[in-house]
């Protein structure tokens, strides 16, 4: 809120909002540069002149009125000063076509007006370019109103490119583009005007002459996720270290590779956690076990055994669980959008490599047991279900989290992701958490769960809990971490209707004092036995 304005609420503020945007525009005009646009704020996705005005996603209808009123006063205004000025509605949510939606069907119930809906993109914060077009396309299908990315962060591979997404909306929907603060790309520091990057907007009137053949924009096409099924899982992340110690594995005692093992044993997908920095003064180990390089070599053994990887990024130098999720040390000094982007970064980076090295994940967790957040403090949540609607907590989170899944659909749509939270018997907790995310546009495929009696209830519970989640959200179920009751938690996982269990991972497996598939000296043990039994249960 301006300092000039403190002080002032309701009607009050709705009056200094008319006042100031009807002598802003007198005064434009008198000058003979009226404006052939007029934004009614700037990104107001989450409101304008705060608190008085503020709207966090899912806000109470108080909050929404009084944001609309501020919104009408000043469209008021710029209707009687510039009627023949046309209203832009600014909203900082590219590729989010849940929020966009909920935020103009507001605008439709409070009478709030506006000739062009203008978005801003860009690729960390608003999903990907495919998301981008997908939004577009139903805006203008819905609202028939001229769409214009009226921000985007220019560069020389994406001028082009989102010029093309703008120019292609049907029925000529596209208002247009406009780059945000482009000097330093258009001009070098000594102020000489960059050609090639010149020559990139001067192409573009010829692109789209009536006729030309010069581009093209695939139409958007839902994404969709394939993966073998059932899924027999094993997280065998430490056997590097006992590697490293001289451990060696036995199967009906002959020596053999602990994949080849699994892989006999009808196991099928194999899990790795990645820390971003293990040999960091308060990392994992010193020796850089589950860093970047170590992971690496141990998903070209998943492959070449023939199993299937999934990819655990835990953010952080050390374990991540619902008890401490600790930003990276070299990440501490950013914060807000800083921190955000570096996920982004990070996510897509570290994908890059995997894909370069030919290991690509078939599956990856954005975060590991994250129903209280990740990146503490700026992704923490309150514990248990009390994660309300409401809270700033889980708004910081939730882009934290898009910023991660775009990452990861921005290098390859076709890699499944998991959103993973340790609540296998808490349904109330479960649905809290899900509910929040989903309402905020976070995109995931396959809702990942942990299951340890001691701290998630009874078997009873798990059956519960993953039944309504099934049926709730209609999204494939993992039981990601689990070491007792094998055999039933597999039965319960696998017998979920409407074949939305998709399986399990043992966490562990070759840990006497977890998984316990193996004995001390790297034998396997009764416990493996039931696994090929279990996989031909699930597939006649």
């Amino acid at each position: 809120k301006p300092a000039a304005w403190k002080g002032l609420t309701g009607k009050e503020l709705e009056k200094a909002v008319y006042e100031y945007t009807k002598q802003a525009l007198e005064a434009f005009k008198a000058n003979g540069v009226a404006p052939d646009v007029i934004q009614i704020g700037n990104e107001i996705n989450h409101g304008m002149i705060w608190p008085d005005g503020r709207v966090l996603d899912n806000a109470e209808e108080a909050n929404w009125a009084a944001l609309m009123g501020l919104y009408k006063a000043g469209q008021e205004a710029a209707r009687l000063v510039t009627p023949a000025a046309k209203l832009m509605v600014h909203l900082a949510l590219g590729g989010q076509n849940r929020l966009c939606r909920e935020y103009l069907d507001k605008m439709k119930h409070y009478g709030a007006e506006y000739d062009i809906i203008g978005l801003s993109y860009y690729e960390q914060w608003h999903e990907t370019y495919t998301d981008l077009t997908t939004n577009l396309y139903d805006l203008a299908k819905r609202y028939k109103k001229p769409l214009c990315v009226c921000e985007y962060g220019a560069n020389k591979d994406n001028i082009v490119r989102l010029n093309d997404i703008v120019k292609s909306i049907p029925n000529n929907l596209g208002y247009g583009t406009m780059a945000w603060e482009p000097t330093r790309l258009l001009f070098s520091r000594e102020g000489k005007a960059s050609a090639e990057v010149f020559a990139l907007y001067d192409a573009l009137p010829a692109r789209y002459a009536k006729g030309s053949k010069l581009w093209i924009v695939q139409r958007p096409v839902k994404r969709t996720i394939a993966l073998d099924k059932p899924i027999i899982g094993a997280d065998i992340s430490f056997v590097p270290q006992e590697e490293a110690r001289g451990k060696k594995y036995y199967d009906q005692g002959k020596e053999t590779d602990v994949m080849t093992i699994l892989k006999d044993n009808a196991f099928n997908w194999i899990r790795l956690r990645l820390f971003v920095d293990p040999t960091a003064e308060n990392g994992y180990s010193k020796e850089g076990f589950c860093g970047l390089e170590k992971t690496l070599a141990m998903a070209k053994r998943i492959k070449q055994a023939g199993l299937h990887f999934l990819l655990d990024l835990h953010y952080s130098d050390t374990w991540a669980d619902p008890g401490k999720q600790f930003t990276p040390s070299s990440w501490q000094r950013n914060t807000g959008s800083g921190l955000e982007g570096q996920v982004y970064r990070y996510t897509q980076e570290v994908l890059n490599r995997f894909i370069k090295e030919g290991v690509r994940p078939d599956m990856v967790q954005v975060g590991n047991e994250i129903n209280n957040g990740m990146l503490w403090p700026q992704g923490k949540l309150p514990e248990g279900d009390l994660k309300t609607d409401k809270t700033q907590e889980m708004e910081s989170f939730c882009v934290l989290l898009r910023c991660a899944s775009a990452a990861v659909r921005a290098v390859d749509p076709t890699i499944a992701i998991m959103i993973h939270i340790a609540c296998g018997g808490q349904y109330a907790e479960s649905a809290a958490f899900y509910d929040k995310i989903i309402s905020r546009d976070v995109k995931f495929d396959i809702i990942g769960q942990s299951y340890y009696p001691k701290h998630h209830g009874t078997l009873d519970e798990l059956t519960f809990n993953l039944n309504a989640l099934a049926k709730r959200y209609a999204k494939p179920i993992v039981v990601v971490e689990y070491q007792d009751y094998r055999k039933e938690v597999n039965d319960i996982v696998h017998n979920l209707p409407k074949g939305l269990g998709w399986g399990t991972f043992i966490w562990e497996a070759t840990s006497p004092g977890w998984g316990n598939l193996f004995d001390r000296e790297g034998k396997t043990n009764e416990n493996m036995l039931i696994y090929p039994t279990l996989y031909k249960a699930y597939t006649k």
